[in-house]
């Protein structure tokens, strides 16, 4: 997908449907609410939100500690906002590696590392949202009873989860398939005239990249388990902050939780948003956010605290990495990046 239409995608669903959200639901009771939020209460929601971005770029720097690289925290915290604003134009969330991988290897770290070091952070991302998967069938099945949008939910993040678990364990063990597939897509690509590098050197390059992958997806489990638990206790607190964000501006609503059912059919929501085709989940996630939270709060507040919590968490990051993406790597490479021609950065 190209830059310019992944924006338009993203800026037209999101704003599309996040206006249809708070048309139907809000009242004048949603506004006198909003009239008396608690300033302080805002400022905790942006805190908590804060917490998120910070634990991620520690994760990002231990992980590359782990594969015998070293990050700064700066850059570490750039690749945060940098993989926000690519997530949020590219189907799947999928264009917010690529940026990562790029940048990395301006700073010298190979390709293959920087793939490991992407999917890494992604895997135990979707890893830990995933055990919200039965835990809220465990305890609060009566979500699902209540929900039918929170049952459909459900069974598709169960289905993508399958799906995930099982390519990440074939990436890991079956890397001479993976080899063939590439190399059977290179040729299908050269028919089709879409690179203009030579079929023997693209595949040599891919081999020796997946070659690197799967030799520092290993490091993963060798680097000591101090560090392999200080990446868990990082992924925690950054969903954690993820999660947070919700009950921290209900509460600066004046509106009170369970915060047991928040955690549990938040971090459900929060797995299925990765698999969603849209760009940046954008669409799916203003208006699945009003029926997931109809659970939680009152109909005429799930609009607002839906756009809420997107701004803090997806929006702002997007836009500050937006401009980051702007001034260090360029409108135009950006443009090949999302393209996916990779062949003509090197």
């Amino acid at each position: 997908m190209s830059l310019k239409r992944g924006l338009l995608y993203f800026i037209g669903l999101t704003v599309g449907v996040g206006a249809l959200a708070l048309y139907y639901t809000s009242d004048n009771e949603t506004w006198h609410i909003l009239s008396r939020a608690r300033c302080s209460g805002i400022a905790v929601a942006f805190i908590v939100s804060a917490v998120g971005w910070i634990s991620d770029a520690l994760r990002i720097q231990v992980i590359a500690d782990i594969m015998e690289e070293h990050i700064e925290f700066k850059t570490s915290l750039q690749l945060v906002f940098l993989n926000s604003f690519g997530s949020a134009i590219t189907p799947f969330q999928g264009g917010g590696g690529p940026l990562l991988i790029y940048v990395l290897h301006g700073k010298g770290i190979p390709i293959g590392k920087g793939v490991a070091l992407t999917l890494v952070r992604t895997i135990f991302t979707v890893l830990m949202l995933g055990l919200f998967v039965p835990l809220s069938f465990l305890f609060v099945p009566e979500v699902l009873k209540e929900s039918a949008a929170m049952t459909g939910i459900f069974l598709y993040a169960i289905i993508f989860g399958l799906l995930f678990g099982g390519l990440i364990i074939i990436s890991i063990t079956k890397s001479e398939s993976v080899k063939r597939i590439a190399k059977i897509v290179t040729l299908w690509m050269d028919r089709l005239k879409l690179f203009r590098m030579s079929v023997l050197s693209t595949v040599r390059f891919l081999n020796k990249q997946i070659d690197l992958y799967k030799q520092n997806m290993k490091l993963l489990f060798r680097g000591g388990v101090l560090k392999f638990l200080l990446v868990v206790l990082l992924t925690a607190l950054y969903l954690v902050s993820l999660i947070g964000t919700l009950p921290a501006l209900a509460w600066a609503l004046g509106m009170h939780v369970s915060i047991e059912k928040t955690i549990l059919v938040q971090g459900l929501f929060l797995f299925v948003l990765y698999f969603v085709p849209t760009p940046g989940a954008s669409g799916i996630a203003e208006g699945g956010g009003v029926a997931v939270y109809k659970v939680l709060f009152p109909l005429n507040m799930t609009g607002v605290l839906s756009i809420g919590w997107r701004f803090l968490v997806h929006y702002l990051p997007t836009l500050i990495g937006a401009v980051m993406a702007v001034e260090m790597i360029g409108l135009e490479i950006m443009s090949k990046i999302m393209r996916g021609k990779d062949d003509e950065l090197n």
